[in-house]
C-alpha cells in the first residue's frame, strides 16, 4: 500500500476512536516516509488523546520542524506541552501561533490558558479578550475569563462575564454557581440566592450547590431553609465532613438539640477519622432547655465524656475549626460551672498541645519599663453590648502608666469598632488561625493581657489557653469562670458578687471596688403607647426584653405567678433571633402557664429607637433569674422603667441588684421568687410608687452611668499585679 493509502487508513482509525491502532498505523507511515510532517502531527495528537503528552510533544515538534508555518501544529504542540507541565514552553509556542494566525480565536484561548497556568493575570486577560473580539459568543472563553477574574478577586467583572456566558449557554450550571459566589462576595445577597436556586434546578442533587446555598441562607437567618439544604447535601454526599459540620452546627444553634445529637451520632459513624464530631456532640447544649431534667442530662453528658477513655484518646490539631464552640450556653443553667469549665479546658490542653504555647518573654515576667505594656483582647469591642460596656473603660487607662495594645480577632469592623480602636496606641490584627495569632501576639511583648469576655465565642476562648503575657486577666463580659489555668485572675465588681464567691472561680477572684465599665446613654425617645406595638392598653405590661436563651425553666413559674396575681397583665417577650427558639419557648411556657399563655406576647426585634420607646411603655421590666441583665437593665433605667430583680447565687444573676445597691435603691430587689412576683405586680399597679422609684433611678443613675473612675480602679489593680509578678521573679 502506498504512503498516502497508509495515512488515510490510519486517519480513519483515529477518527473512529481506535487510538492504539491509529498510532500503529501512523508509525507504519513514518517508517516508509520519515519526513511526512502530517503523520508526525497526527501521531502526536493521537498520543495526546492516549494521555501521553511527552511523546506527543516530541512527535508534533518533528512535524513543525518540517513545516514551521503550520500554526495548527503549533496549537496542538502547545496543548501537549501544557499537559506535560512544560508551561513556559507552551506559552512561548502559543504566543507564536497567535502571531502567525491572529484571526484564530481558539489560538488566543489556548494562549490564555497557558498564561493562566503561569500566573500571568494580565497576559491571561489580554489573550481571552483577544479571543472574544474574534468570537464574542464563545461561551467557553467568556466563562474562562470570568473564572480568571474571580480567582484574582475581581468579583464585579466576573459576575458580569458569567452573566454573558449564561446568555449564550443558559444550562451552564458551573457558571451559575460561580456567578452566585461572585454576587455573594459583592453582598448582592438576593441575586446570589436566585442564581444558586437556578443552578439547583439544573443540578438538584449537587452537594456543593446545596451546601453553598445553605451557608448563604444561614447567614441570612433563613434557618429552616438552610437546614433543609444542608440535609439534602449530606444525603447527596455523606462522605463530606464539612457538610456534616454545617448541618450539625445549624441544628444545634437553631435549638433542635435532640436532632443535632442524632446527626452527630451518624457523623461520628461516617467520619471516624474526624476528632471534632465526638467533641461537638459531647459539648452540645440545648439553647432553649425543655426542662430542668434536660439541663441535668446535658451536663452529665459533658461530665461523662470528660471521664471517658474516648476523651483521653482524642487529638485535635485546630480546635477552632474542628470544634468551633466555647460552651456559651453552659452559663445559663443556673449552676456552679467551675468543675465542668476546668474539665473542658483541661481536655483541650491534653487534646491539643499547641494550646500550651508560652510567649518567650513570659519566662522572665513583666519587664521594668517606663510603661506597662497592656493588651486588651475581644472580638466584640464594636457595635455590641461588649463595646458599649467596655469600650471606653479599656481606652481610659492612664497613658503615663500604660501603653495600650488592642489584640483584635477577625470579626466585627463597624463604625463603633473603628472608634474604639482609635483609642489604642497600637492595634494588632490577629490572623484567624490560633497558632499564628498566638505567635503574632507574642511579638507584642505584653506585660499584662485583659480579656473582656472569654466564653462569648471560640477564638478568644482558645487563645486564652496560651500564655501571651506574664499577667492574664478576664472580666465580666461573659460572667462566669473561664476554667482556664492560664487566666490568672477573674475581675468582678464587688457589688455583684455573693459571699463565698471564690468557690465559683478557677481563677483567683479579685473584687473591684467599682463596676468595671464606662457606660454612656444614647438619646432616649419619649415612651410610646402600648398599642403602638399591638399590646393592650387596659392592663400593665410586664416586659422581659432579653434573649430567650436567658430564660431558665425556673423562670416560667415566676411568669405564671405574675400572670396569676394580675389577671389584667400582659407578659411581653422578644422573639428569638432564631424562630426555632421562639417556638420551643412557647411550647415550654404553655405547659406551665396554661390558659394564661393567651396573655403572653412575643414582639419582633426592634431598632434601637423603637426598642427604647417600648421600654418606656412598660409598667415594669423583668430581670431574668439566674442570668440577669446589665446593658438591658441600664436601658430600662434610662427609660425610667423600674426593673424587678432577684439576686441569685451567682454573679451573673446579681448584676441588676448590684447596680441598684450602688445607686442606693432596694425597692425592686426581691427576697425570693414569690417576692419577685409580688413586687412586680405591686409596683406595676401602683402609679405613685412606680413614679417615685423612677424618679430615684433618674437621680441616682450617675453613680453607674458615665463615670470614668472605673478605668483608674482597674488600672491600679493591674499595675499592682504586674508589680507583684515582677517582684516575684
Amino acid at each position: 500500500m502506498q504512503v498516502r493509502g497508509l495515512l488515510i487508513a490510519a486517519h480513519g482509525l483515529h477518527q473512529a476512536g481506535r487510538i492504539a491502532e491509529a498510532v500503529s498505523g501512523y508509525r507504519r507511515v513514518l517508517t516508509a516516509a520519515p519526513a511526512e510532517a502530517d503523520s508526525w502531527h497526527l501521531l502526536g495528537t493521537a498520543m495526546l488523546q492516549a494521555s501521553r503528552p511527552g511523546p506527543a510533544a516530541a512527535c508534533i515538534s518533528k512535524g513543525l520542524v518540517a513545516h514551521p508555518a503550520r500554526h495548527d501544529f503549533r496549537l496542538n504542540l502547545g496543548f501537549a506541552l501544557i499537559d506535560s507541565g512544560r508551561i513556559e514552553e507552551a506559552a512561548s509556542v502559543l504566543d507564536t501561533a497567535c502571531r502567525q494566525a491572529p484571526g484564530e480565536a481558539s489560538y488566543w484561548s489556548a494562549c490564555a490558558a497557558a498564561r493562566k497556568r503561569l500566573g500571568d493575570q494580565r497576559g491571561t486577560e489580554k489573550a481571552y479578550r483577544a479571543a472574544l473580539v474574534l468570537a464574542p459568543a464563545d461561551s467557553t472563553s467568556l466563562y474562562n475569563l470570568a473564572l480568571a477574574l474571580q480567582e484574582n478577586g475581581d468579583a464585579e467583572r466576573a459576575a458580569s462575564l458569567y452573566g454573558r456566558t449564561l446568555s449564550f449557554d443558559p444550562l451552564n450550571r458551573t457558571a451559575r454557581a460561580n456567578r452566585a459566589q461572585a454576587l455573594k462576595s459583592l453582598d448582592k445577597v438576593n441575586e446570589a440566592i436566585r442564581e444558586f436556586r437556578r443552578a439547583l434546578v439544573l443540578s438538584p442533587d449537587d452537594a456543593t450547590l446545596l451546601n453553598d446555598l445553605g451557608i448563604l441562607l444561614w447567614a441570612e437567618k433563613c434557618v429552616r431553609d438552610a437546614i433543609d439544604l444542608y440535609s439534602r447535601a449530606m444525603t447527596a454526599a455523606p462522605e463530606r465532613a464539612e457538610i456534616a459540620r454545617n448541618l450539625t452546627g445549624a441544628l444545634a444553634s437553631s435549638g433542635r438539640y435532640e436532632t443535632a445529637l442524632e446527626v452527630y451520632g451518624k457523623a461520628i459513624e461516617t467520619h471516624p477519622e474526624d476528632p471534632g464530631f465526638p467533641v461537638r456532640r459531647a459539648f452540645a447544649l440545648p439553647v432553649i432547655a425543655r426542662d430542668l431534667a434536660q439541663i441535668d442530662e446535658a451536663r452529665l453528658k459533658i461530665a461523662g465524656f470528660l471521664a471517658s477513655p474516648d476523651a483521653e484518646r482524642i487529638r485535635l490539631s485546630d480546635p477552632l475549626t474542628e470544634v468551633g464552640a466555647a460552651n456559651f450556653y453552659l452559663v445559663y443553667h443556673g449552676r456552679n460551672d467551675r468543675t465542668l469549665a476546668e474539665g473542658i479546658s483541661a481536655f483541650y490542653r491534653r487534646a491539643c498541645p499547641a494550646l500550651n504555647f508560652i510567649a518567650p518573654h513570659c519566662a522572665d515576667g513583666p519587664k521594668h519599663g517606663d510603661k506597662i505594656e497592656l493588651g486588651i483582647c475581644s472580638k466584640y469591642l464594636a457595635g455590641h453590648t461588649i463595646g458599649a460596656v467596655f469600650g471606653e473603660l479599656v481606652t481610659g487607662f492612664d497613658r503615663d502608666r500604660f501603653r495600650l495594645t488592642l489584640l483584635r480577632p477577625p470579626g466585627l469592623r463597624d463604625a463603633a469598632a473603628a472608634k474604639i480602636a482609635a483609642g489604642f496606641d497600637r492595634v494588632v490584627e490577629l490572623p484567624a488561625d490560633i497558632g499564628r495569632a498566638a505567635t503574632v501576639a507574642a511579638e507584642c511583648h505584653l506585660d499584662a493581657l485583659l480579656y473582656t469576655d472569654i466564653g462569648m465565642e471560640p477564638f478568644t476562648y482558645f487563645l486564652a489557653h496560651t500564655r501571651l503575657a506574664p499577667v492574664q486577666w478576664a472580666t465580666w463580659g461573659h460572667p462566669v469562670t473561664t476554667g482556664i489555668s492560664t487566666v490568672d485572675v477573674y475581675l468582678s465588681p464587688d457589688c455583684f458578687e455573693p459571699e463565698g464567691a471564690d468557690a465559683h472561680y478557677a481563677e483567683r477572684l479579685v473584687r473591684s471596688p467599682s463596676i468595671p465599665m464606662v457606660y454612656r446613654d444614647g438619646p432616649v425617645p419619649p415612651p410610646a403607647e402600648k398599642s403602638a406595638f399591638g399590646l393592650p392598653e387596659n392592663g400593665p405590661l410586664y416586659l422581659c426584653p432579653q434573649n430567650l436563651f436567658k430564660l431558665h425553666p425556673d423562670y416560667d413559674h415566676v411568669f405564671a405567678d405574675i400572670l396569676r396575681r394580675d389577671t389584667r397583665g400582659t407578659l411581653g417577650l422578644i422573639e428569638g433571633a432564631n424562630p426555632e427558639w421562639t417556638e420551643r419557648l412557647k411550647t415550654r411556657l404553655q405547659t406551665v402557664l396554661g390558659s394564661a399563655m393567651e396573655r403572653v406576647r412575643f414582639l419582633p426585634y426592634l431598632p434601637k429607637n423603637e426598642y427604647m420607646r417600648l421600654l418606656g411603655a412598660a409598667e415594669v421590666m423583668l430581670d431574668p433569674i439566674h442570668f440577669g441583665g446589665s446593658n438591658t437593665t441600664l436601658g430600662g433605667f434610662a427609660a425610667g422603667t423600674p426593673v424587678i430583680t432577684w439576686p441569685g447565687p451567682y454573679m451573673r444573676g446579681r448584676m441588676t441588684a448590684g447596680l441598684y445597691r450602688t445607686m442606693g435603691i432596694e425597692d425592686c430587689i426581691a427576697a425570693d421568687h414569690s417576692d419577685y412576683a409580688a413586687k412586680a405586680v405591686e409596683i406595676a399597679n401602683d402609679p405613685a410608687w412606680r413614679a417615685d422609684v423612677a424618679q430615684r433611678i433618674r437621680e441616682a443613675r450617675p453613680a453607674v452611668v458615665g463615670t470614668t473612675g472605673a478605668s483608674d480602679d482597674l488600672g491600679n489593680l493591674l499595675a499592682e499585679a504586674v508589680s507583684s509578678r515582677s517582684g516575684s521573679r
